[in-house]
């Protein structure tokens, strides 16, 4: 039996975003009317102060078409964040999903400030749809209002920058690279998807992929989601995994993973590793992250999420985890968790949750996600890392009292916002506009030697899209 070891409702530190539930499920987990939708993520540090930063996004969204997008950051400090974000950033077009996607990019041109990276996959600039990816330099006075990089995707309807991914050097070079994914591109097959990968400089971002990887299957998707997954075999190279929610291999749609490794040349061109779920439409890889180093072993780990994995009942979703070794990671899982409520989800967000307690373990975060009546108000899980690897002790975010709330479309370590030596993490929480007349927030958790823990509660309303 599952052991509850912590329940955390919306006592917790509480950030006001306003927010709906847009075009994200589009695998089936259904639409829900409101007014906007967003998502989270850690930003780095992206003013040198020793503080992690945090970035969230929203965008408007008709009938799951989004129209404007905007994405705001907020300083750590060493009371916590800052009660209205310090920066926005915003699409210079219409209908683009600017902050569909969000992450920190790294440190791109080595100059010791974080540098983030935002997707709008259906910015139209010659093709419609072909979409964009910005990418912000980090300084001392924090990001600039204009981007100092931009690529596009160059071909219609390929969505580029539905998913983006940076931190690591898959060249060890000594600057940051960035992942991005155009899940609906066309090379030789229809909507199989393709990845690039831009290496970093003294002079910033290159102008274009020094690498690029494509499925070679109709309809796989492939690059729905993206990840810098580390150093999984300590070679000193990050590595790179890339999501096929829709790939076919013996059932349709189970989904697969693919682990690209880094080397001096860059990232390899064929995977070294692949993972599939075995079952017909379960979705592997609609989501995929790094997972930290949960057992203390000094190999990164990955997390990938299948969201629409049966079990007893449909959709309940499933996570898995695979742990980095020099000889390479197993075809086997390490460890898995299926989720067991219809329609739940689960895995439909992955992230690593940092060292949350601080006994040099790494933690997971997940998030559970539905539509119908047993789980309209979603979940967000944390997972436990050990000696012996991830465990079944779980920390559970929910919210209680508000019918209408809903938690767990997006799930993201916040890193070490307080500087107190604790991982601390953000779970998104969506509320039924059409019906409470109100906004979404985003919880905010603080890490501490005993793991998560409630904080004063504290709300920051940024300005609407």
């Amino acid at each position: 039996m599952r052991t509850l070891l912590t329940s955390l409702y919306a006592r917790a530190v509480f950030f006001l975003l306003t927010l709906v539930f847009a075009s994200s499920f589009r695998h089936g987990s259904g639409y829900f009317a409101g007014n906007y939708s967003y998502y989270v993520s850690p930003a780095g540090d992206v003013n040198g102060d020793g503080y992690a930063d945090i970035l969230m996004s929203a965008f408007t969204s008709e009938f799951g078409v989004s129209r404007d997008g905007k994405v705001f950051l907020y300083y750590g400090t060493g009371s916590g964040i800052t009660p209205a974000p310090v920066w926005s950033g915003t699409s210079s077009q219409d209908a683009s999903n600017f902050g569909e996607a969000v992450a920190n990019a790294g440190d791109v041109n080595g100059d010791g400030f974080a540098d983030i990276i935002v997707g709008a996959p259906r910015y139209s600039n010659g093709e419609e749809n072909e979409g964009a990816v910005f990418v912000y330099y980090g300084s001392p006075s924090g990001l600039p209002k204009q981007p100092s990089w931009i690529a596009e995707g160059q071909q219609a309807n390929a969505f580029f920058g539905t998913s983006v991914s940076g931190g690591g050097d898959v060249n060890k070079d000594g600057y940051s690279d960035v992942v991005v994914g155009a899940h609906f591109y066309d090379g030789g097959e229809t909507n199989e998807g393709k990845v690039f990968v831009y290496l970093g400089s003294e002079n910033g971002l290159a102008k274009t992929a020094v690498w690029s990887a494509e499925s070679n299957q109709v309809g796989a998707n492939f690059g729905k989601s993206v990840a810098i997954a580390g150093d999984v075999n300590k070679d000193g190279y990050a590595d790179v995994l890339v999501g096929a929610p829709n790939f076919d291999n013996g059932q349709n749609n189970e989904g697969r993973a693919f682990l690209y490794l880094g080397s001096n040349m860059g990232l390899t061109q064929s995977p070294a590793w692949t993972g599939e779920s075995n079952q017909a439409d379960a979705n592997m890889g609609h989501s995929v992250a790094f997972a930290g180093d949960i057992n203390g072993d000094s190999f990164s780990d990955i997390l990938i999420g299948a969201n629409r994995f049966d079990e007893g009942q449909s959709n309940v979703g499933k996570i898995y985890v695979y742990m980095g070794a020099s000889g390479g990671m197993s075809i086997y899982p390490d460890w898995t968790y299926t989720g067991n409520i219809m329609d739940g989800n689960m895995g439909i967000a992955v992230a690593p949750a940092g060292d949350i307690n601080g006994d040099g373990f790494g933690e997971i975060i997940v998030g559970s996600f539905g539509s119908n009546a047993q789980n309209a108000k979603g979940l967000a899980y944390v997972f436990a890392g050990s000696a012996k690897g991830m465990t079944n002790q779980v920390t559970l975010i929910a919210v209680q009292n508000n019918p209408q709330a809903m938690v767990g479309q997006s799930v993201a370590t916040a890193g070490d916002i307080n500087g107190d030596g604790y991982a601390d993490v953000m779970a998104g929480v969506i509320w039924d506009t059409q019906n409470a007349g109100g906004p979404g927030k985003v919880m905010l958790i603080n890490g501490s030697s005993k793991g998560l823990k409630l904080g004063s509660d504290k709300e920051v309303i940024p300005s609407k899209p």
